[in-house]
């Protein structure tokens, strides 16, 4: 049996942010591997323009390509319609039945499970692992407030990290002044970004591109 963690998101673009994250988790929760999921549509959140969905999922195989326990899954790109949490959650058990699973996830987006599809569900098969947030480190209320917003109890485990203070927005913006990105990204995703020349224009409609 394989403690598997799942770190989703939109990636758009990924950064150094998301590696702390993965890396805490790894070592902190002893998981076996790490599966970095694109999300497809994500339900939650417009996907900012930019990048095509092939584009973020080749920027999360070059940022994991020197970590041999991170894997990338385009489970949730192949698949139709909204990328909710508890489908994939579905499919993953279903593939590894044996599996123990463990959910990364920042505290900010934590606050917004109990608005997740079908939470209910979810929450009892996955154990959360919560990244905290500008500095926060005590989240047990976090916890016990989410908690009582869904109605159930829930496994969570606080991971112990220094935030680090970058944002795909901040990048996407830094893309446009054309400043520097390579504090902010691993240096295969910044290449690959300049090479695309992505985020260098300036977008106001959200993008659905699914491929």
């Amino acid at each position: 049996m394989a403690r598997q963690g799942i770190l989703g998101g939109t990636f758009n673009p990924v950064h150094w942010g998301h590696v702390a994250m993965a890396e805490a988790a790894l070592m902190q929760a002893h998981l076996d591997r790490i599966l970095w999921i694109p999300a497809g549509d994500p339900p939650h959140k417009p996907l900012a323009a930019g990048a095509t969905t092939a584009q973020r999922l080749e920027m999360v195989k070059r940022a994991i390509e020197d970590y041999p326990h991170f894997r990338y899954c385009s489970l949730e790109i192949e698949r139709q319609g909204p990328s909710y949490g508890v489908i994939t959650v579905t499919e993953l058990r279903q593939r590894y039945p044996q599996d123990e699973w463990f959910w990364i996830i920042g505290a900010d987006a934590f606050v917004d499970l109990p608005k997740w599809y079908r939470v209910g569900e979810l929450v009892g098969q996955v154990t959360w692992l919560i990244a905290p947030r500008d500095g926060e480190t005590d989240l047990t209320s976090l916890v016990e407030n989410v908690q009582k917003r869904i109605g159930q109890p829930l496994r969570a485990q606080p991971l112990q990290m220094t935030s680090r203070p970058v944002s795909s927005t901040t990048i996407r913006e830094a893309c446009q002044r054309r400043e520097s990105i390579r504090a902010y990204v691993p240096p295969a995703v910044a290449s690959y970004i300049e090479e695309q020349g992505l985020y260098q224009e300036s977008h106001h409609a959200t993008q659905h591109e699914k491929r």
